[in-house]
């Protein structure tokens, strides 16, 4: 397996996890009692960040190969979220967490296993 390849699970599994993490944060959550809640927004913001972060490191190869992910749509909140400086607006991040996470999820997923069944088919 490339070093690409490599990374690519690395980096992959850590939007994955981010993504569970969101998930398990924000579990009978409402966006009232999300907004109130200043730990709550920086733990689901850090972990967007990463989700962003990891999501920019993928190689173009993988990313050509699975365009069904939005990646650098991913990537541009990420961006716009590390830097400004206490001008997020919260309701974005809660409706990213409710209406792009759980379709990215799957996607994801998807692309971890199919990387990982490549990798154990070249070393079987």
């Amino acid at each position: 397996m490339s070093e690409d390849r490599k990374d690519n699970i690395v980096y992959l599994e850590l939007m994955y996890s981010s993504i569970l993490k969101i998930f398990e944060y924000t579990k009978d959550v409402d966006e009232d009692m999300f907004l109130r809640n200043d730990m709550l927004k920086d733990a689901c913001l850090t972990r967007l960040i990463v989700i962003g972060e990891n999501g920019g490191k993928v190689s173009v190869e993988l990313r050509e190969q699975f365009k069904e992910v939005e990646w650098q749509l991913m990537k541009a909140p990420r961006n716009f979220f590390a830097h400004a400086y206490g001008r997020i607006d919260w309701r974005h991040v809660w409706d990213t967490i409710i209406n792009v996470l759980p379709g990215l999820k799957p996607k994801i997923e998807h692309i971890i296993v199919i990387l990982e069944k490549e990798n154990n088919a070249k070393t079987n």
